[in-house]
């Protein structure tokens, strides 16, 4: 369970990838946490207003509030 971030360290192993290559799109505060303590980058999504500042202020790399720009960038739009 979060924050304790051995999926993510599962999920990067089976994709032959080092923690610290992927980035984890998270809603919560402990994704955010979880990401961190293996070096992966983190993107917040704030499905709700209050979660801004709160994603924020625990160290998302980037945070949004519509999964808009994260699907167009995989689309390659």
């Amino acid at each position: 369970m979060k924050p304790h971030p051995n999926s993510l360290c599962v999920a990067a192993d089976g994709l032959n990838l080092s923690p610290h290559d992927c980035l984890l799109v998270g809603d919560s505060v402990t994704d955010v946490v979880a990401a961190k303590s293996v070096s992966a980058r983190s993107v917040g999504y704030a499905n709700r207003v209050e979660k801004v500042q709160k994603l924020a202020d625990a160290g998302a790399d980037a945070v949004v509030t519509t999964l808009e720009p994260l699907a167009l960038a995989v689309a390659g739009d």
